[in-house]
Order: C-alpha cells, then structure tokens, then sequence
C-alpha cells in the first residue's frame, strides 16, 4: 500500500507586460561549480506591428564568494553586442523588429571552492527590472544517486514521484527549489517499507532537490527529482 502524501505548493509565474511588449521578471538556472561560464537568458517579445527600442543596463548584483560576473549580450535578428561586466553598467540599445523578439543573456561562472548558494543580477530596462538569478548546489553531501539507499520512480516525473527509503536512519525528507527554498518538509516512518507517493501536479516543471535527513536533522544525503 502506497502512502499518499499532500504536497502543497504554491508557484508563481510573474510575466509582466508593457505596452506590446511581453517578457518575465525573473528568471533562474542551476549551475555547476566549475569555473566555466554559465548563461541565463530572458526574451522579451514585441507583439506590435512597429519596431521597439530596448533600453538596459546592468543596474545590480549581489554575487556570492568565488562567483563572477562574465558578461552580458543582447540579440535580436539581425543584430546585437556582447559586453564585458563593467561596460554592461552602461546604457545600450537595441532594436526589436515588428512583431519580433530580443533576448538579454547574461553570463556567469562560479568557482570549485565559491560558496554554495545563488548570486543575483539585476538588469534593468525601459519596459521594466529583470533578475538573474544564478544558483549552485552543495558538493560535498553524499549523493544517493548511485546507491541502493532511495529508490525514487518515475524520474523524470509528471504527476507524482514514488520514494522507496531502504535506510532506516532516514526521518525527513526537505524539497528543495532551484533557488534553494525548501517549500515542503515531512516525517518518514522507518519501521515500514512503503512507497511514499508525493503528488508533483501543482509543481511547476523543472528540477528540485531531496534533501534526506536523519534524527538529528544532518543531511545524509540528496537525490534530484526532474518534473516535466
């Protein structure tokens, strides 16, 4: 007999809109710490029959030790320009063609060593603000993946995830988001060996993170868990 667990999780999509023109306040990735540049893109879509001028530049940025800024270019068809971080301070424009679209990829890289967490970078625009958000997981938890200590199924997952815990030392399981904020947290039975059954269909597409804990509340271990 399954266990039935009720997730709930509240997601947010914040698209904000100006005249004709569409884009999303913010946008994440999950980056490995390996010192090689990242890129996190937003596109904003103009959805008038007249061409658009785009307006940034980069305005903030809250960057975690070992993180660095690489970067930032525009593009659109036909067009655009890459920037170093400091010239990406200053203005810059760029055309979007009638009923056309531009995309701001901004470029990051986070060392072996840098500190586990997500750094941030706003760039701002005529139409609105936009934050980057760049994140990089802890590397030195045990990762259950290639081991018998969890079974988790199906992965990737649609509507629900099966756990199967084998180590009875497991009391808690955390869900963790791509921005590193647990959204669920719940007790596991360690004298009984049934599936755990965790409904995924109100979580939005995209990767989280079990983080499997004992007694004492020390991680022992994580597994990623991809919804799509």
């Amino acid at each position: 007999m399954k266990k039935s667990l009720t997730l709930l999780v509240f997601v947010v999509l914040n698209v904000s809109s100006f005249a004709q023109t569409i884009w999303k306040d913010t946008v994440f990735v999950s980056i490995p710490k390996d010192g090689f540049t990242h890129e996190l893109y937003d596109t904003i879509y103009n959805n008038s029959a007249s061409p658009l001028t785009l307006t940034w530049n980069k305005s903030g940025e809250t960057l975690l030790t070992g993180w660095t800024g690489v970067g930032i270019c525009d593009a659109t068809v036909g067009g655009g320009s890459c920037y170093g971080w400091i010239l990406a301070n200053t203005s810059h424009n760029l055309v979007i063609p009638a009923n056309g679209k531009a995309t701001l990829d901004v470029q990051m890289s986070a060392l072996t060593t840098a500190v586990d967490g997500c750094s941030y970078v706003t760039v701002t625009t005529n139409f609105g603000p936009i934050t980057f958000k760049f994140c990089a997981w802890p590397t030195a938890t045990k990762d259950f993946d290639n081991s018998n200590f969890v079974t988790i199924y199906p992965n990737p997952a649609t509507d629900y995830v099966n756990i199967l815990i084998n180590d009875k030392k497991v009391t808690s399981i955390n869900v963790v988001n791509v921005i590193g904020r647990r959204i669920a947290k719940f007790n596991v039975d360690a004298s009984k060996n049934d599936d755990i059954r965790v409904p995924l269909d109100k979580v939005a597409d995209g990767v989280y993170l079990l983080q499997f804990a004992d007694a004492s509340g020390k991680v022992m271990g994580v597994r990623r868990v991809t919804k799509q």
